[in-house]
């Protein structure tokens, strides 16, 4: 895996933010990859942004198990 000097950080870390606003920042996140040329044209716009990769990270639910 490449180094891409991204720190792994919990997004409910953030205080006083409430879950709109940490939902919007995830979405943001999200925008920002998704348009970014590379990994360091990503981070560097995040970083413009004062946004954190780990923000844009969503929890999957496990899938369900068949009977």
């Amino acid at each position: 895996m490449r180094d891409n000097r991204f720190s792994v950080v919990d997004p409910h870390e953030v205080a006083g933010d409430s879950e709109a606003v940490r939902a919007e920042r995830r979405r943001a996140v999200r925008a920002v990859a998704s348009s970014a040329m590379n990994a360091d044209d990503c981070a560097l716009l995040l970083d413009a942004l004062g946004l954190r990769p780990a923000e844009g990270v969503t929890t999957v639910p496990a899938p369900r198990r068949r009977r």
